[in-house]
């Protein structure tokens, strides 16, 4: 029976490699044009594409850490630090990711990964040696899977997370999840609900260890002024969050900051607020200024949670002493938002009713902030354990 299901999953990556082959040149047309919208630019088009690097500056390294992008950066700091090797070679798939890493990280090389292309991947491996690929949040791919696992590379997934909509996916591919679950090393994943969903799509142990992305520094004042901050706010959520702030009572709000998840829509939502438009409302259109949005704000919102998108994280808005606020989908971190809610640290609207979360608003700003104990307490609890991920991690 075990190997029926080996032979699925295989014939599902052949069929998966053959298609690659017949719908490259479609990929790439498409990708040509994401140069000309400024979402790539011809360093990332070259090396994700094309696996075009001046391999001679490469050495060799201990670790590949992989980040799509800046949510999953913000999540390797406790690795960065904490692992024995200095040897490290950091990759990304986004130009924002990009840049924000090699700001953070000056002593490391950061690069854009190859796409999951066998020639790629093949090329890659061929030139840059690497013993271990750990692998952030939720990248499960294919070729890069396979092909590292039989050069006797070791991929590790930490933080790993999957969405309810990812999770019913793999569950219909079972032979082939099964599969490429088979590849990984270790799988650490984000929390326990997240470890039953590997445990189910993988066959296989699934450890928790702890949330990486709670490493951060606390940054806690409890005589915040009445701002507030909408943060993480999709295209699609904007004229919800248009009609909540016109539900608000500006003569107690002194500020309103509204950072869109995708900065380059920032004119736009500038644009639907015009005819409503107050000095202080002031939206953010520059990457690295969000910590000093939290810092200031008594109340964040968190968006990606008014449509079925299933909400952002909440962890760094709270880790500045904000009282966190979301919209009814956050399925992708119920775990959290159960845990926030318990400890009165956050509050879920469950109905999409925008003059109801704009009146709810108005009394909370006027709240005394007496959050930090609990902050602390929950942060520590979430971190407590992350050594054994480090320990594994070298042992393996």
């Amino acid at each position: 029976m075990n190997s029926i299901k080996i032979l699925r999953g295989s014939m599902i990556i052949f069929s998966y490699n053959i298609l690659q082959i017949i719908f490259f040149p479609i990929i790439f047309f498409i990708a040509s044009f994401r140069i000309i919208f400024n979402k790539e630019n011809f360093t990332s088009f070259g090396q994700k594409f094309l696996c075009n690097y001046n391999f001679s500056q490469f050495d060799d390294f201990e670790y590949l850490i992989h980040f799509a992008s800046i949510g999953e950066l913000n999540s390797i700091n406790y690795l960065i630090e904490n692992l024995s090797s200095k040897k490290v070679l950091l990759t990304c798939s986004t130009l924002s990711s990009y840049n924000l890493a090699k700001q953070k990280y000056q002593n490391y090389s950061v690069i854009f990964l190859p796409l999951d292309f066998r020639w790629n991947i093949n090329k890659f491996l061929h030139h840059i040696k690497i013993k271990k690929i750990i692998w952030i949040d939720s990248e499960i791919w294919p070729n890069w899977l396979t092909i590292s696992n039989n050069k006797k590379i070791k991929n590790i997934l930490v933080n790993g997370r999957l969405s309810n909509k990812s999770f019913s996916k793999w569950k219909n591919f079972s032979s082939f999840s099964k599969l490429l679950g088979s590849k990984y090393s270790l799988i650490f994943a984000k929390g326990l609900e997240d470890k039953k969903k590997f445990e189910i799509i993988f066959d296989r142990e699934v450890l928790y260890h702890g949330n990486l992305k709670f490493y951060q520094k606390l940054n806690l004042k409890n005589d915040k002024k009445n701002i507030i901050c909408f943060a993480s706010i999709h295209r699609e959520e904007f004229e919800n969050v248009i009609q909540i702030i016109k539900n608000l009572d500006l003569n107690s709000i002194e500020q309103i900051i509204i950072i869109p998840r995708h900065i380059h829509f920032g004119s736009k939502l500038k644009s639907m607020i015009k005819s409503f438009y107050s000095n202080k409302i002031f939206i953010i259109e520059k990457f690295g200024e969000n910590d000093v949005a939290y810092e200031n704000s008594k109340l964040t919102f968190m968006g990606g949670s008014l449509f079925e998108h299933g909400g952002q994280n909440p962890i760094e808005p709270l880790s500045k002493g904000c009282f966190v606020l979301s919209g009814q989908y956050v399925n992708n971190f119920s775990e959290i938002y159960t845990d926030l809610e318990d400890l009165s640290l956050a509050k879920v609207f469950n109905e999409k009713n925008n003059q109801e979360i704009g009146s709810a608003i108005n009394k909370y700003i006027d709240m005394k902030l007496d959050n930090e104990a609990n902050i602390k307490n929950y942060f520590n609890l979430n971190i407590k354990q992350l050594s054994s991920i480090i320990y594994k991690v070298e042992e393996c």
